[in-house]
């Protein structure tokens, strides 16, 4: 009887623990709220495409994408952050896609431009919800990662990749 009695102590102290931490991740948790729907379309551009990796999740930084953009174009596209991003969370609600707010008003960022076609082929990056300020977790749902690059005219072009959450 004393055997099974320590062992039953141990499952409830490791039951106790085991509660405690995910109750405080559960707290702690930061959720993006929903910003205006979007109507925008996406994939339009011949010979470019995007892909994702299936996104990884941690409980600190929630999930990380990993993309990249392949180009089978002379045409020249510009990916230019002369706002923070250009990459976007979006998710889709009753048929309807909505972009996710960002967490933060004043968004540090350091200007990027990268052009993709002609002589160049691929670009590739990563998406951390934390650290792009889309908070630490995501409800169930259908969501996509859009690009936004731009032609040599100034036109903006999107590029999307979906996944399930």
């Amino acid at each position: 009887m004393k055997r099974h009695r320590r062992w039953l102590i141990l499952l409830l102290c490791a039951g106790f623990c085991i509660g405690g931490v995910r109750l405080i991740l559960w707290a702690t948790a930061d959720w993006p709220a929903l910003e205006e729907p979007v109507s925008y379309p996406v994939n339009q551009v011949e010979g470019f495409e995007l892909t994702i990796g299936e996104p990884s999740w941690s409980p600190f930084t929630g999930y990380t994408i990993q993309w990249s953009v392949s180009a089978e174009s002379e045409e020249i596209y510009v990916f230019v952050s002369d706002v923070p991003f250009f990459e976007y969370l979006e998710r889709c609600v009753d048929g309807q896609w909505y972009r996710l707010a960002r967490s933060q008003e004043n968004l540090p960022y350091n200007p990027l431009e990268f052009s993709l076609g002609g002589q160049t082929s691929t670009f590739q990056g990563s998406m951390v919800q934390k650290y792009d300020y889309y908070g630490t977790r995501l409800e169930r749902g259908n969501y996509r990662l859009v690009l936004e690059m731009r032609a040599e005219d100034g036109t903006p072009c999107y590029l999307a990749a979906g996944f399930d959450v």
